[in-house]
């Protein structure tokens, strides 16, 4: 059993350390700010849609009353 579980554990120290490639500062630090950019437009969308919505089942209930 600790046989595999070594085997297990060098094939994932492999994996990670040789075989994957890893973004450099510059992708890592373009990534995250269209990461960002994209998370803040679908806030400000989802806001808007919110907001509408709101506004309007307001609107038709005191039309209503």
């Amino acid at each position: 059993m600790f046989g595999r579980l070594r085997t297990f554990w060098n094939e994932t120290l492999t994996e990670v350390f040789v075989k994957a490639t890893w973004p450099s500062w510059t992708e890592l630090a373009d990534s995250t700010l269209i990461v960002i950019a994209a998370v803040a437009l679908l806030g400000a969308i989802v806001f808007l849609c919110d907001f509408s919505l709101s506004n309007l089942v307001q609107f038709a209930t005191n039309k209503v009353r």
